[in-house]
């Protein structure tokens, strides 16, 4: 029987099809492209349909937004100093 793939990150799809015995492949066979990133938002045939062992079920995959991720540092950078009792390198001795 077909497991529900959607909402399930590609990859993790892809692997719990593969252990089902499926074959997940994106609308475009032919496309260079894996089914890999993003969020799968449908698939065919529906859950609970029964294929044969190695039969292909088609998703669609959205992308999950930014691809890099959390990117790190944030903008504007936060201030080392803060929060220190230590001067900053280019406070004059005069200000101390």
């Amino acid at each position: 029987m077909v497991p529900n793939f959607r909402g399930r990150q590609a990859l993790d799809a892809w692997l719990s099809g593969h252990d089902a015995g499926l074959l997940l492949q994106g609308p475009d066979p032919d496309s260079p492209h894996a089914v890999l990133n993003g969020v799968v938002v449908a698939q065919l045939p529906a859950a609970g349909a029964r294929l044969s062992r190695w039969d292909p079920v088609t998703v669609w995959v959205t992308d999950s937004g930014d691809p890099a991720g959390v990117r790190e540092p944030r903008r504007p950078l936060p201030d080392p100093w803060e929060n220190t009792a230590a001067r900053k390198p280019n406070e004059d001795l005069d200000d101390a």
